[in-house]
């Protein structure tokens, strides 16, 4: 089945419709602000400083706050303050159901119980399945890194489904990238065309709707912050690597034992993370 997030299981469940799944996730990403957000919001920093700080992340496996004390954008005490305002602001899925009279109450809490119980059992299988091909810990600390900087520059939520032996036919674009030296990686991102759009979206801070040679070089700059970031976290170690270009390739490339797939669920779609060791 998969791990998935509560909204698509209740829609799996026809608990949900499709309008009624669309209207809440668009309730809560407009309500639940981001730090930088919340500073803009707060007269703490401009639009612009905010938006220094988050591409100052893509490069850095940092927080928010972390980088905005860094460049002298926030102090410690905003920083606390923000978080203090987030956290209060806070609403969770579940919470906007009943507000929206989507779910009773009752039912939802009927419904928490038996998609925990799933995804409880699935997460210990998907974890059993990564520790059995991962002996030196290279995709544990890729997938981390991978997630934490989708979080990060996408501002989506994200979520490991399933590992798979095969590569999906639904992603059109593939972006391929290897480190070599004391450690090799072949470590390739792909996405489906939605999601390619949304990452297009946040990266060059407007509105994507197409598929071009300029969503292609996203995805594959995309692709390098991210290895360029799992580089860094090994070579902090005394590791000896060197990144390859990120390059396109075609989908034929994938279709082999050599790679593990690893299946992700976005609220917008969903992403592969091929990886070879």
């Amino acid at each position: 089945m998969g791990i998935k997030f509560f909204g698509h299981y209740l829609l799996d469940e026809n608990k949900l419709s499709n309008e009624q799944l669309t209207e809440a996730i668009d309730y809560q990403s407009a309500n639940n602000l981001s730090l930088g957000e919340l500073g803009v919001r707060e007269n703490l920093i401009t639009k612009k400083e905010a938006e220094k700080i988050n591409d100052k992340q893509r490069s850095l496996d940092k927080r928010f706050g972390e980088v905005a004390i860094s460049l002298e954008l926030l102090s410690d005490p905003q920083i606390m303050d923000l978080l203090a305002i987030q956290k209060k602001e806070k609403i969770f899925f579940g919470e906007i159901l009943i507000l929206k009279k989507f779910m009773s109450e009752e039912a939802l809490h009927v419904e928490l119980k038996n998609f925990e119980k799933q995804q409880n059992i699935e997460v210990v299988e998907l974890d059993d399945k990564i520790k059995a091909i991962d002996k030196d810990g290279i995709i544990k600390s890729a997938l981390e890194i991978f997630q934490t900087l989708y979080l990060r520059v996408v501002h989506d939520h994200i979520k490991l489904a399933r590992v798979n032996d095969t590569l999906k036919s639904s992603q059109s674009i593939i972006a391929l990238q290897k480190m070599r030296g004391d450690m090799h990686l072949d470590f390739a991102i792909a996405p489906e065309d939605k999601v390619s759009l949304d990452i297009s979206s946040k990266f060059l801070k407007m509105e994507v709707n197409e598929v071009d040679e300029m969503v292609m070089d996203v995805i594959t700059e995309f692709t390098n912050v991210v290895l360029g970031n799992i580089a860094v976290k090994f070579a902090i170690g005394g590791i000896t690597l060197d990144l390859t270009p990120p390059v396109l390739v075609e989908l034929s490339e994938f279709n082999n034992s050599d790679f593990y797939y690893f299946d992700f669920v976005t609220t917008h779609g969903n992403l592969t993370l091929c990886l070879k060791i």
